[in-house]
Order: structure tokens, then C-alpha cells, then sequence
């Protein structure tokens, strides 16, 4: 009887075009280009010199691009007011100018958000907070070279809404992805939305066929799930579908489709999660790469960075071996 990964490498087989003819040279994997960094409470207490380490570690993974996930959640503010405070973003953006990299500034957002969709005017309240936090951050990052792009952190997810919340979805989307382009001289809108809780692939790909038309988005990047949800035992069965509905999803919109690899396991002994293992991730990203133009992971602060502790060095080193980045 086949393992599961042995299902998986046929059907990933399968789905790819025939090789090369002997002798030729096979195209290297994709590397991951980016990375979100997720703020906390706790991070705010580092110095620039701590979040300078973070970057170096960065660029030796091959990494270029940081999506700041955001700049509000929930009450916290990730902005200082005190003007002599370290202001990580202003860091990661001087240090972004100095390297050639790119970030992506995220706005504002809940955790429970999705709750509240079909709640009269919540989806208006929340926009304006967004789009007053959009007009802070351009006043207060734009001149650096590197802010390259916004992102909204809602992460949107299969429900079987009435006609009436798509629009309004959509509407919720336009109206950041307007106004953000306009401040900023037309950088690109983001968002990150989750296959989870997706009855089909085919009732994924309507939903945000018809979410996403319109919507102004110009990049999607697509969370695999395969940490959170435990998909790993059903990349082909669940994952890739969904990939390749969200791609038709994609071309049909005119928006480049990215995928947001999970790098991270829950702990087979108690809770929380730990970095997951290079096998599995280089799985992730040959699974994936045939419907994706780039990849971006979650996350390499908390699981991947060599300064966080052995598992994350270990994983660290173990990607720079499996993709040479850094040499």
C-alpha cells in the first residue's frame, strides 16, 4: 500500500507537464522570497540592533520582501507615541532602503472579525479605521524607497454568504485598495485569505470569483493551511485543489496569485506549534509551485529565525542546505 507520500509525489506527478528531454537542465525550486512579521506586545520591547539581527538572518535565508502583518490588532497599537521608542517598522524600513529589499505595511483588523460581517455598518467602521491608519503610516514611512505595498490583514474564508455580503465584501476591499493606491502613487493591495473551512474547491473558487472581481486587489496570497489545519495528509486531496481553483480564481481577476507557506507544526506534546521540518516544507513548495508566481511564509520571525532558539536554528540552516540561499 502507497504512503501518503508516496500518493502525494504521483499526483503531483500528474499534474505537472511532461520532463525535460535527457540531459537538460532541470529549472532550480523556488525559493521563498518573503516573510510576514506578526507584531506582539512583546516585540515592541526590542531594540533596533535586536531587529537589525532578525533582517541579517533574513537575507541570509534569500529573504527580500517583509509583509508587516499589521500596524493595529485589536486594541494594541504597534505605531509608538513616545518619539524616543524604537519604532520597528521605521527599522525594518531603513534597513529595507539599505539592502534592496521590499515591505509591505499591513492596516488594521480583529481577531474575530469574520463574525461581524453581516452586523450593520461594521464592515464601514472598519474600513474608516483602516484608511485612517493607511493615511498615518504614508505620512509617517512613505519617503522610504523600500514601502513597496499595503496589505490587508482581514483573512478572508469560505462562508456561504447571501449575495448582498459578497458585495459588500467586495465593496470593503475596493474601498482600501482605492485609497491606498491613490496615497501612495499606485503601490500594490494585498490580502492573505484562508482555504480553511471550504466545503469544495469549486464553492471556493464562485465565492471568491465573486468577492475578488472588482475588488481592487492586485496580490492574493493564498495561506496553504498545511500547519493550522493539519493538512499535510491531504496536500492532494485538499490543498492543490484549492490552488488551482483560487489560480482560475486569479486569471480570471487579473490578480497574481502567491502562496503563504506555514512553516510551522503543532507540537506532538502539548500545545502550541514548532517549526516544521525542512521535508516537509520543501513538500509545500513543490506541491504548490505550479500555481503560484512567488511564495511568501509564515513565519520566519517565530519559527525559522536563528535567533529565536535551536529548533528555529535548525530549520534555518536546514532551508539555507536544501535551497544554497545565502552562500
Amino acid at each position: 500500500m502507497r504512503s501518503s507520500a508516496q500518493r502525494l509525489l504521483v499526483s503531483i506527478l500528474l499534474l505537472l507537464p511532461p520532463g525535460p528531454a535527457a540531459g537538460a537542465i532541470l529549472p532550480a525550486r523556488p525559493c521563498i522570497e518573503g516573510t510576514f512579521i506578526q507584531y506582539q506586545d512583546w516585540m515592541m520591547s526590542m531594540d533596533a540592533a535586536a531587529w537589525r539581527c532578525e533582517l541579517d538572518a533574513m537575507r541570509g535565508a534569500g529573504i527580500d520582501l517583509v509583509i508587516i502583518q499589521w500596524l493595529e490588532h485589536e486594541n494594541k497599537r504597534f505605531i509608538p507615541t513616545d518619539s524616543t521608542a524604537c519604532d520597528p517598522t521605521r527599522v525594518i524600513l531603513e534597513y529595507a532602503d539599505e539592502h534592496g529589499m521590499r515591505v509591505f505595511i499591513g492596516l488594521s483588523t480583529i481577531d474575530r472579525w469574520h463574525e461581524r460581517i453581516t452586523y450593520p455598518r461594521y464592515l464601514d467602521r472598519a474600513a474608516t479605521q483602516s484608511l485612517r491608519l493607511a493615511d498615518k503610516a504614508w505620512a509617517r514611512y512613505g519617503r522610504h524607497p523600500s514601502f513597496a505595498g499595503w496589505y490587508i490583514p482581514q483573512e478572508l474564508r469560505y462562508y456561504d454568504f447571501r449575495p448582498e455580503y459578497v458585495s459588500q465584501l467586495r465593496a470593503f476591499l475596493r474601498r482600501q485598495s482605492d485609497h491606498c493606491s491613490a496615497i501612495s502613487g499606485g503601490k500594490p493591495v494585498s490580502i492573505a485569505p484562508t482555504l480553511a473551512q471550504s466545503p469544495s474547491p469549486e464553492a471556493f473558487r464562485k465565492l471568491f470569483a465573486d468577492i475578488l472581481s472588482g475588488s481592487g486587489v492586485e496580490i492574493l496570497i493564498l495561506q496553504d493551511g498545511v500547519g493550522a489545519n493539519r493538512q499535510e495528509e491531504h496536500m492532494d486531496s485538499n490543498v492543490i485543489p484549492h490552488f488551482r481553483a483560487m489560480r482560475e480564481v486569479c486569471r480570471e481577476a487579473g490578480i497574481e496569485l502567491w502562496s503563504d507557506i506555514e512553516i510551522f507544526r503543532h507540537r506532538t506534546r502539548g500545545s502550541g506549534r514548532e517549526p516544521a521540518s525542512i521535508e516537509r516544507i520543501l513538500m509545500q513548495i513543490d506541491a504548490e509551485s505550479p500555481f503560484v508566481s512567488a511564495f511568501v511564509m509564515f513565519d520566519f520571525f517565530h519559527y525559522m529565525s536563528p535567533c529565536r532558539g535551536d529548533a528555529q536554528k535548525k530549520l534555518y540552516e536546514d532551508y539555507r542546505g536544501a535551497t544554497r540561499e545565502g552562500e
